[in-house]
């Protein structure tokens, strides 16, 4: 029967920066050593960068590799010490100062169990004696023998007794700086349990590295009691629910009893790839995504390698940058300048003039030959439209292998236009100046019959100077709004390179109506025929004080008219019947802005004088 101490366990936390991170799964590129680009490669030479991939966990998918035993920490001394004399015990919960993803899950605290156990699932409820149970001979992944259900690491799990030494250490530590801080949890030297096993030390660490989401294991001494519980031994990882396991061959515990030495492990995720790498120029310009690339100079150039690290748990980026300096032995440079994207239909003239005099130039288009070698042809012209590349090498006479050239790429764009002016839009309002505007109507007015792929962008601005710079659209033009009754709207488009573009203006207004109180008409006549001029006794009522240069008010016999408009009344109106009349004021700009009411006509027949 195993003993417990009833020495409570107590430990503190810290984070140092004195030992060395620089290797194992740590964030890295590397863009090669400086380069010299010989004259007979033409200035072109090849530079290969390195770098350290990341992998999601969220396809909870792993690569497990065996590794060299080259432990980059110590197994002793660790600067937080979970030495509490006690057995069987899971460490009180501790927070990580790094977010660390296992299997797809975002992980930010830890215990560390006292038998070579490590969970990211933590129980702030579960410490102190007998916590950590022991007793197990099934395999992983499992989910129902306590003593491998609890855990996530296993670096292996045994039954280790700390009580029986007092030179034993389990520590654990946080070394490095961000992004490449490393945990590091230790079993230095820990007696294996049962009386005649106490002799047989256990050392081994594991190690969890921010980012890239890697557990390394390093194993010093596992030794084997077979004595005590079977000898019983597993190591690997586990998720939470213990039902997938990642365990090396010939480490699981149905090949217990087993030991080993010097040992070393890695648990890598196996997900899409999180990092990404480009090439780029010393213009700032993308050049290229694969590690090797290569480049022509005609002078000394820095080409920058650049790889962009993204965190899936928590969407942290880390960009990490290093350069290289690519030269030629030629003793003359010749630069084409950058790539050409022009709406200009007038030709263009390319100089590749080195400098010196008595030099040949041959002059290239898509890499084919516009003519032999010419003394001092310095100058070359694009003829508009041909978009091609353009080249040139350039040749020293006195040294014929030594041939320097460029490239230049030059498109001529076609110009868009504003096929058709855009429409003003309006939004029928009470005034207060509010509902939405779909600017997009204008999309079709403004592309025409300009090819869409070609011209594959249109945007809105509230200024000009805006739409000639393409800054600050409007970010959901089918649903704009502003405040105040009126405003201009600036409009863009521009061909696929974003070189040229074309810009237009309209307004958005919102427009308002209302109408008076109607009163009743009463009428009254000899023969109760009458004929009424609508316009002079109602207009007024109506519009109650609107322009009426700006609001049309017309009058109908039923309120489907009215709303159509429709079977407007004639003026003069002539009628023999009291009825209802039905009034509608609309916007002259906004016709579609309207309200409608009615009064009421009342025609009352005068009654006839008796003969005396």
């Amino acid at each position: 029967m195993k003993k417990y101490s009833s020495i409570l366990l107590f430990f503190c936390f810290a984070v140092i920066t004195n030992l060395d991170i620089s290797a194992q799964e740590t964030l890295f590129v590397d863009a090669g050593p400086d380069m010299t680009a010989t004259c007979a490669s033409g200035g072109c030479v090849n530079i290969t960068a390195s770098y350290q991939q990341t992998f999601e966990t969220i396809s909870e998918v792993y690569t497990v590799e065996s590794i060299p035993y080259n432990p980059p920490f110590p197994f002793s001394g660790l600067a937080n010490s979970l030495n509490p004399n006690i057995d069987d015990a899971w460490s009180n919960v501790d927070n990580l100062p790094f977010d660390f993803c296992f299997f797809g899950e975002l992980k930010q605290q830890f215990q560390v169990g006292s038998n070579g156990v490590i969970r990211l699932d933590v129980d702030p409820s579960d410490t102190g004696v007998n916590s950590n149970a022991w007793p197990f001979t099934a395999d992983l992944p499992n989910n129902a023998v306590e003593a491998l259900a609890e855990a996530n690491v296993f670096t292996p799990v045994h039954d280790i007794d700390p009580t029986e030494s007092s030179t034993e250490e389990i520590g654990y530590e946080v070394i490095g700086t961000s992004p490449n801080r490393a945990l590091v949890v230790s079993y230095f030297e820990v007696p294996m349990f049962s009386g005649s096993c106490n002799s047989l030390l256990a050392t081994h660490m594991a190690v969890f590295y921010e980012y890239s989401n890697t557990i390394d294991i390093y194993i010093r001494d596992k030794p084997s009691c077979p004595t005590w519980n079977s000898g019983s031994a597993a190591l690997g990882i586990q998720n939470d629910d213990g039902t997938i396991a990642y365990v090396p061959p010939g480490r699981n515990t149905s090949d217990s009893p087993w030991a080993t030495n010097n040992e070393a492990w890695r648990f890598r995720p196996d997900g899409v790839e999180t990092s990404s790498f480009e090439w780029v120029d010393d213009t700032g310009t993308v050049i290229g995504t694969t590690p090797t690339l290569n480049v022509c100079v005609s002078g000394p150039e820095v080409f920058t390698a650049r790889v962009t690290y993204t965190n899936t748990c928590n969407g942290d980026i880390v960009v990490l940058e290093d350069t290289v300096s690519v030269t030629t032995t030629a003793n003359f440079s010749v630069d084409l300048g950058p790539d050409i994207d022009t709406c200009d239909t007038s030709d263009i003239i390319l100089n590749g003039d080195s400098g010196t005099p008595g030099f040949t130039y041959e002059w290239f288009r898509n890499g084919v030959s516009q003519g032999p070698p010419t003394i001092d042809d310095t100058t070359f012209t694009v003829m508009a439209p041909n978009s091609d590349t353009y080249s040139v090498e350039v040749v020293d006479p006195t040294d014929p292998t030594c041939v320097v050239g460029d490239s230049v790429n030059v498109n001529f764009r076609p110009q868009p236009v504003i096929a058709s002016p855009p429409m003003d839009l309006f939004v029928c309002d009470n005034g207060s100046g509010s509902g939405d505007f779909d600017l997009t109507e204008n999309d079709d007015d403004v592309l025409g019959a300009q090819d869409p792929a070609e011209f594959d962008n249109i945007t809105y601005h509230t200024s000009q100077v805006d739409a000639n710079s393409g800054n600050s659209p409007i970010p959901n033009p089918d649903m704009y709004s502003f405040t105040g009754t009126q405003l201009e709207i600036f409009v863009r488009i521009e061909n696929n390179s974003g070189t040229c573009f074309a810009t237009a203006s309209f307004f958005i207004a919102y427009t308002q109506v209302s109408i008076g109180a109607l009163t009743t008409l009463e009428i009254c006549d000899d023969d109760g025929t009458v004929s009424l001029d609508l316009a002079m006794l109602k207009d007024d009522e109506a519009l109650n004080g609107l322009d009426p240069l700006e609001y049309s008010v017309s009058y109908h016999a039923s309120q489907a008219d009215a709303d159509t408009p429709s079977g407007a009344f004639p003026n003069p109106y002539n009628t023999s019947m009291s009825q209802t009349i039905f009034v509608r004021v609309e916007n002259n700009v906004n016709p579609s802005c309207f309200i409608t009411d009615t009064f009421t006509l009342d025609i009352f027949i005068a009654p006839s004088p008796n003969t005396n």
